[in-house]
């Protein structure tokens, strides 16, 4: 079921990148991640879904807010493969947690936006929660930093516009997670924060003192 629906996220995200006249340049590292792994991102713009799409592997699935189970197109994956969570409930956070470690085990991907919602203040980053981290850590699993560079010019947040073009985006080295633990959590989560943000800061999105 998960590489059939995912092949169809392809689709879809392909579709929509030709038919709004843009197209995805991506910076690969020379280090490629393998599955299963956790992916981390980066939230700029509805649009980050779109692209993830474009190369995430067949077996993945996206963490997101329960209300993308709502919408045309990203509802129809966050009512089947991906996992869609209530932020505001602890509890369901929680399960989403425990049903994300439970894919990773099975051999699949997971997506996650750690910022946790679309800041008001991109292209500045919002600080990272917790959970991806411990997730990769407890999981064993390597962790992949994923920048968006400009999808917040493309599609802004909250405006009824898109401005077609180059999209921007690159995928960092693996980080590997076996030899660390649970107290190493806010190290891992701070030097991918970096990572991401000194990216931007080298693309010349943010400057070095932008807060």
């Amino acid at each position: 079921m998960y590489p059939m629906a995912n092949a169809l996220r392809k689709f879809w995200a392909w579709t929509t990148i030709i038919l709004t006249a843009s197209w995805p340049i991506i910076k690969y590292s020379k280090e490629q991640f393998s599955t299963p792994c956790v992916f981390v991102a980066n939230h700029t713009s509805y649009l980050d879904i779109v692209v993830l799409g474009l190369f995430a592997p067949l077996k993945v699935c996206f963490i997101g807010k329960y209300e993308l189970a709502k919408i045309p197109l990203f509802g129809i994956f966050f009512r089947t493969v991906d996992i869609a969570v209530k932020r505001e409930s602890i509890k369901d956070a929680h399960r989403a947690f425990e049903e994300a470690k439970a894919r990773l085990a099975k051999g699949y991907s997971v997506l996650i936006f750690p910022e946790g919602t679309i800041w008001n203040r991109t292209p500045e980053i919002k600080p990272f929660k917790n959970g991806a981290f411990k997730m990769a850590i407890e999981a064993k699993v390597p962790i992949v930093p994923i920048s968006f560079l400009n999808n917040f010019k493309r599609l802004p947040d909250e405006k009824f516009e898109f401005y077609p073009g180059l999209i921007r985006c690159s995928i960092h080295r693996p980080i590997l997670t076996n030899h660390l633990n649970d107290a190493d959590a806010d190290q891992l989560k701070d030097e991918i924060y970096q990572t991401i943000r000194q990216d931007l800061i080298q693309n010349h999105i943010l400057h070095e003192d932008h807060r």
